[in-house]
């Protein structure tokens, strides 16, 4: 399967959150150089972001979790991961935030496995991202909230179950995510 997105959902990436630009390439393992180790790499010596600690509910201010939203729902699933990553290493591991953004990381990741054609690595952090995240819709439930970071993750959740079941994955097997129509793109409330 080639590397181009699908029309559709070329047209309903419009949506951002983020002013940044996209990198020159969505990073592939074995298909691209590695983004940071690679001279050839789209990140190679850019500087590691520090972000400072924003507390979970002032999400609209934290541009590099937005830009992490723009890349997931873009296809950007590994630059989503490490953008989420540092992020998640600001934060206490254990609670509502750490294992929501953990969970996004996961996702994202078994995202980019099955892009690779890898089922088997694909399941298993889909499996564990789903633990994540029913753990936050617990905490959620106790602290009666409905979004958290700005997403309804009830209803994200089922869409991520309507996608999977959509899915026919087999080991070697490259998917696109991007080209389901079902695709559990993040939609933030306004």
């Amino acid at each position: 399967m080639g590397l181009g997105f699908h029309p559709l959902l070329m047209q309903l990436a419009i949506l951002r959150y983020s002013q940044r630009a996209f990198p020159k390439y969505r990073y592939v393992p074995s298909v691209h150089p590695h983004p940071v180790i690679d001279p050839k790499g789209h990140s190679y010596k850019k500087e590691e972001e520090k972000p400072e600690y924003l507390p979970p509910e002032k999400w609209k201010q934290n541009d590099l979790y937005l830009y992490g939203i723009d890349l997931f729902n873009n296809g950007y699933w590994w630059e989503a991961h490490e953008a989420w990553e540092t992020i998640w290493l600001t934060t206490q591991k254990d609670n509502l935030e750490g294992q929501y953004l953990q969970g996004l990381i996961q996702f994202s990741a078994s995202l980019l496995k099955l892009f690779s054609g890898s089922e088997k690595g694909f399941e298993n952090l889909l499996r564990e991202s789903n633990k994540r995240f029913q753990f936050c819709l617990k905490e959620m439930s106790q602290h009666k909230l409905r979004h958290f970071m700005g997403l309804d993750l009830e209803n994200w959740l089922k869409n991520i179950e309507t996608f999977h079941s959509c899915l026919e994955p087999s080991e070697g097997k490259e998917t696109d995510a991007l080209h389901f129509t079902s695709f559990p793109a993040l939609i933030l409330e306004s």
